[in-house]
């Protein structure tokens, strides 16, 4: 293991750690550096990743029913991204190309692409059952 590496890593998981419990603490309202979404404030439109903060404070307080209601699909793939994140981080710590990785092709990628931009335009339209996919 590259210590170099290593300590980038550490002081990266250090700062998310701390983010974390900044935001069990405080929640999403009490952090006044988060700067809310930009897209919903020019536009009046929710964006894919509207919510995620709230459904993070949520999951951090082991309330995932709601974590779900607030985005759907970011807490079907922020795990699965996570998951990816963290074996790219131990091989290139490790500084190996080898190794378990979660690798996924360009079809799947477009998949998760287009699902995206469904999602987007779905969770914005003004009536049931599409309200459900809107934060709350």
């Amino acid at each position: 293991m590259r210590p170099d590496r290593a300590l980038w890593v550490a002081l990266a998981v250090l700062g998310l750690t701390l983010a974390c419990v900044m935001l069990y603490q405080k929640g999403p309202g009490g952090l006044g550096w988060l700067p809310g979404c930009s897209f919903r404030k020019w536009t009046g439109f929710y964006c894919p990743g509207c919510g995620m903060t709230r459904a993070a404070y949520a999951s951090l307080h082991g309330n995932f029913p709601l974590a779900f209601r607030m985005n759907p699909v970011g807490m079907v793939l922020f795990p699965i991204a996570m998951a990816g994140l963290a074996l790219e981080l131990i091989g290139w710590v490790r500084n190996r190309k080898d190794g378990p990785r979660l690798r996924v092709g360009p079809r799947v990628a477009w998949v998760i692409a287009y699902g995206m931009i469904a999602f987007w335009v779905l969770r914005n339209i003004p009536c049931w059952p599409f309200t459900y996919l809107a934060p709350i």
